[in-house]
């Protein structure tokens, strides 16, 4: 289960699960390393506004380099009290915020040049930029402002990229 993991989270995973297990809470692991498409698939998800828990953009997560896992316990509250044991043997949870993920101490995500958001979003529809913007400039609400944003601000993008996609999906329901 945690094989795909980097070697030193491998054992603390295990023994996380375990200690859950035997406190009764059920424990089910929801996921661990993840391709670069699924993290584009969740991030999407995310930005959409179709997913209350977090995804890191594709390239930054730790779960794409198998530093994270995530896991879920029944009842869910308790996810509170395997976090503090989490963080209590030197580990980093996600908190309030993302009460599902556990995370190996000490990832830094690898730096790459900042690509523009028409490149990010053409890349999550497997297309080139130039492909999915040229046609819907007039169109699309908020693709010019896409454009213009390029990096800038990281923010406006993400709202930006929610309001298309949520123009998408009322338009094209099928698509969603």
């Amino acid at each position: 289960m945690f094989e795909d993991l980097i070697p030193e989270l491998q054992g603390f995973a295990e023994q996380l699960l375990y200690a859950a297990g035997a406190a009764g809470l059920h424990p089910r692991v929801t996921s661990t390393r993840r391709s670069h498409q699924a993290q584009v698939r969740l991030y999407r998800r995310y930005v959409s506004g179709l997913s209350p828990l977090p995804a890191a953009p594709p390239g930054q997560s730790a779960h794409e380099y198998g530093f994270a896992f995530d896991m879920v316990v029944t009842p869910f509250g308790a996810l509170e009290d395997v976090g503090y044991t989490w963080e209590q043997w030197g580990g980093v949870w996600g908190g309030a915020v993302d009460p599902v993920h556990f995370q190996y101490p000490g990832f830094v995500a690898p730096t790459v040049a900042p690509i523009s958001f028409p490149e990010v979003l053409g890349t999550a529809m497997g297309k080139s930029a130039t492909d999915v913007f040229q046609p819907l400039s007039g169109s699309l609400p908020g693709v010019k402002e896409a454009i213009k944003l390029g990096t800038a601000d990281p923010y406006a993008i993400a709202s930006l990229s929610a309001d298309m996609s949520m123009w998408v999906c009322r338009n094209f329901p099928g698509l969603c």
